[in-house]
């Protein structure tokens, strides 16, 4: 057997070709990079083979791939094959960094060589305007940057396609921001929520992303079957205090420190009957205990929501305005036309209500957890035009009540009685009036000033897809002109917008 052994050895020497193996490195990628989304990041590499410098593409072969080891399960993502790397950065904006991997492989022998690297992904999103738009009866959220050195604002169209994953389906219902506290982590978070006709979005864009998001199905105590979503959400600007209006017609409560997430409707007697209510409902603006003053649609009354009651009731007055005036909160017997808390005027909640004769009436209360109490019932003889007005805003510093007819707003003074048409838009069409009611940072100047400014929204029809504009105007005291203050244009049919402080 040895011999065997030996023999077989023998036979086997010089039978073997050795081929010198090509062996190479890989230079000039850093150790890390960072990268806005949407910026293209260019590499340039440099190859040192022993046996070719590695450029024959009929050699060689080059892969750029992203792994995501933040998910589960970890992804690798091809996203180029070529030597150098110049690519517009399309992931997602993560305070997790990814790795990015650079692969040469040699086509003959089969051997890979490596590089990885870690990529940074941020955005330069701070803070600025959100822009809801119709464009073709789909939503498309739009954002104006706010860049603090110069002052300017930086245009993102359609921001979700490059800042995160989330996709809107349906027609445009509403945006809005606001500083929420999650009722069940606690954790504190800058909030955007926005809403189609088929669902709603809560988006945390406390890391100055849109990549976390979470749909209000999976936040309700009850369940409605789809599409669900929400018509409205409004804060009280204060303890984390917030309504829902729903696509049911409910109105539901968020109270963090009761763990409350939208899980309480309200729009029921104590007695447990429902009644159907107005989508115009005044929040207690800046008080610090739950509060909203809602419309019965059935029984044309006031209904009070308090604290953290299960139930409204109709509002006790306080003083002598409605008693003098023959009113009861209970049974008005009109229809409500506009309701709205402003912070202007002491903090007030303005009502405009239609009679069957067609005669308007307003009325001021100063309402909340504690107070019913009626300032002024008049009847609104002065502003013919008011009974066709579509859109109502009011005023937060001089209580001004403004209103569209058309393509004109109006300004009726509350005080003197004065109506006058302070903006004409002429052919455009308006899609939107507001003041935008700050929700977190309410007493930095910069954000008082925008919310100071009348917002008139408007489109031509023949192109309403890339003729949107937002015009700001100064609106002065004691009556004097409105003026141009700032306009952003490039937008579509503007539904909503709302300010990410």
């Amino acid at each position: 057997m040895a011999t065997c052994l030996l023999s077989a050895c023998s036979k086997d020497l010089g039978n073997y070709e050795y081929q010198e193996i090509n062996d190479g490195q890989i230079t000039d990628i850093a150790d890390s990079y960072s990268s806005l989304r949407g910026a293209v990041l260019s590499i340039k590499p440099t190859l040192l083979f022993t046996q070719d410098d590695g450029s024959d593409t009929t050699k060689y072969t080059y892969s750029w791939s992203i792994i995501n080891q933040s998910s589960l399960p970890i992804t690798k993502t091809l996203i180029a094959k070529t030597k150098l790397l110049n690519w517009p950065v399309s992931i997602s904006a993560s305070t997790t960094a990814y790795t990015l991997l650079y692969e040469v492989k040699e086509i003959k022998t089969g051997l890979i060589f490596r590089k990885s690297t870690f990529l940074n992904v941020t955005t330069n999103i701070a803070d600025g305007w959100l822009v809801l738009n119709d464009i073709n009866g789909e939503a498309r959220l739009d954002f104006l940057n706010y860049i603090s050195a110069t002052g300017d604002f930086q245009a993102y169209t359609d921001v979700l396609s490059t800042q995160s994953t989330l996709k809107l389906n349906g027609s445009p219902k509403f945006v809005y921001f606001w500083n929420r506290r999650d009722p069940y982590s606690f954790a504190i978070h800058k909030a955007i929520a926005v809403g189609t006709d088929q669902a709603t979005n809560i988006i945390n864009t406390q890391d100055g992303t849109f990549s976390n998001f979470a749909n209000i199905s999976k936040m309700m105590s009850s369940y409605s079957p789809p599409p669900y979503y929400a018509q409205n959400i409004v804060s009280q600007a204060s303890s984390y205090l917030a309504y829902l209006y729903d696509s049911n017609g409910e109105l539901f409560f968020e109270n963090a420190t009761l763990q409350n997430s939208w899980g309480t409707r309200v729009n029921k007697t104590s007695a447990a009957v429902n009644f159907k209510i107005s989508p115009f409902y005044a929040e207690a603006y800046k008080n610090s205990t739950t509060y909203a003053l809602l419309f019965d649609l059935d029984n044309k009354r006031f209904m009070e929501h308090k604290s953290s009651n299960t139930s409204s009731s109709v509002p006790v007055p306080k003083g002598n305005v409605y008693s003098d005036n023959n009113v009861d909160p209970g049974n008005l017997n009109m229809d409500l036309m506009y309701m709205a808390s402003t912070p202007a005027l002491g903090s007030r909640t303005y009502a405009v209500l239609k009679n069957s004769s067609d005669e308007l009436f307003l009325t001021t209360i100063q309402c909340n957890a504690t107070t019913f109490t009626p300032l002024t019932w008049d009847k609104i003889s002065t502003a013919p035009e008011m009974i066709n007005a579509t859109q109502f805003a009011i005023d937060p510093n001089e209580g001004y009540l403004m209103y569209l007819v058309g393509s004109k707003v109006y300004r009726y003074n509350i005080s003197d009685k004065t109506n006058v048409m302070v903006v004409d838009m002429g052919s455009r069409k308006v899609s939107l009036i507001k003041y935008h009611k700050l929700t977190q940072l309410t007493t930095a100047a910069r954000y008082v000033e925008y919310a100071n400014k009348l917002i008139v929204c408007s489109y031509d029809e023949a192109n309403p897809t890339v003729t949107g504009k937002m015009d700001l105007y100064n609106v002065p005291n004691l009556n004097n002109a409105v003026s141009l203050y700032k306009s952003f244009t490039g937008f579509g049919k503007i539904v909503s917008i709302s300010y990410r402080e």
